[in-house]
């Protein structure tokens, strides 16, 4: 038993604790990640970019190279069948991953 649901059994309510609030960020990114079948990392590259960011402040965003945005670009546009930066942003718009 989590020490949430010993506490719901009292009666009592768990304040959230960062663990929690990773967990469900964590499970958040998961499912967004299922569009498209992006990984949860091009996703991450996905929502800066389409924030209006250039690779290289994506990069220093993520603590990655900018060529590594680059290659999560690629495989984005390959995966979501698009061919631009702002394709890429309208799919990530529509889909509220902003």
């Amino acid at each position: 038993m989590t020490p949430e649901q010993a506490l719901a059994t009292q009666g009592k309510t768990a304040m959230p604790t960062q663990h929690a609030t990773e967990l469900v960020l964590i499970t958040s990114k998961r499912a967004a990640a299922n569009l498209a079948g992006l990984t949860a990392r091009e996703v991450e590259v996905l929502r800066w970019v389409a924030r209006g960011l250039t690779d290289v402040q994506v990069a220093a965003q993520l603590i990655i190279s900018p060529r590594t945005v680059t290659s999560h670009l690629n495989s984005i546009y390959n995966k979501l069948g698009v061919a631009s930066r702002s394709a890429a942003t309208r799919f990530a718009m529509e889909r509220h991953l902003l």
